[in-house]
C-alpha cells in the first residue's frame, strides 16, 4: 500500500511537467490594434489611417482618397430608405478592406447598394446569420466608378457585409474606396 503513495507525487510532477513542456513551443499571433478594421459605422466616413507602407503619407493620394470618399457618399446615399447597414473603406493601401454586422429588426425586402471609386472593380458580399434558415451569401460585383443595387429578402437576425480583396496585400496605395449600404 505504501508503494502507491510513493508513485503519486512523481506522477503528479510528471503530468505538470508534460503540460508546461507542451505549451512552451506554442506561440500566439494577436493582430495589431492599429491595423484592425473599425466595426462601428460612421456616417461621416473619411479616409482611414493615411500612413503608406513606406512611411510618410503621399499628399496626392490623401487628396484623391478624400475626393473618392465624397464621390462614394454621393453614390451610396442616392438610394432612398431607412439605413440598416452602412460601411465604407479603402480598397488598397495600408488599412484596406472593411466588414460590419448589423441586426435585422424584421424580416422583409431590403435594398443592398454597393459602390466603388478609383479601382477597376470591387466585390462585396452580404450574408445573413439566422439559426433557422440557411441563406447563401449574395455577391455584388461593381464596375468602378459606379454602383449597383439589388433587392434581397432578409430574415430577422443579423446581416453582415464585407469587401472581398482578391489582390495581394502589397498593392500600391491609390486612394480607391468602396462601400455598401442596406436600406428598407
Amino acid at each position: 500500500m505504501q508503494t502507491k503513495g510513493c508513485w503519486r507525487r512523481p506522477a503528479l510532477a510528471l503530468c505538470l511537467l508534460v503540460q508546461v513542456g507542451g505549451t512552451a513551443g506554442c506561440s500566439y499571433d494577436y493582430p495589431d490594434p492599429a491595423h484592425t478594421p473599425v466595426t462601428e459605422t460612421d456616417a461621416t466616413a473619411t479616409a482611414g489611417p493615411s500612413q503608406s507602407v513606406a512611411g510618410a503619407p503621399d499628399p496626392l493620394v490623401l487628396e484623391r482618397e478624400v475626393r473618392n470618399y465624397q464621390d462614394l457618399d454621393g453614390l451610396l446615399k442616392a438610394v432612398p430608405g431607412d439605413v440598416l447597414l452602412f460601411r465604407e473603406g479603402p480598397l488598397d493601401g495600408p488599412a484596406r478592406g472593411f466588414g460590419t454586422t448589423e441586426q435585422v429588426p424584421a424580416a422583409g425586402e431590403y435594398t443592398v447598394t454597393a459602390a466603388c471609386i478609383g479601382a477597376p472593380n470591387a466585390k462585396i458580399y452580404i450574408r445573413q446569420e439566422n439559426p433557422t434558415v440557411t441563406l447563401w451569401p449574395v455577391e455584388l460585383t461593381v464596375d468602378c466608378p459606379g454602383s449597383t443595387s439589388q433587392v434581397i429578402t432578409l430574415q430577422q437576425g443579423y446581416v453582415s457585409a464585407h469587401l472581398s480583396l482578391p489582390a495581394p496585400a502589397n498593392t500600391p496605395w491609390t486612394g480607391a474606396v468602396g462601400g455598401v449600404r442596406v436600406t428598407n
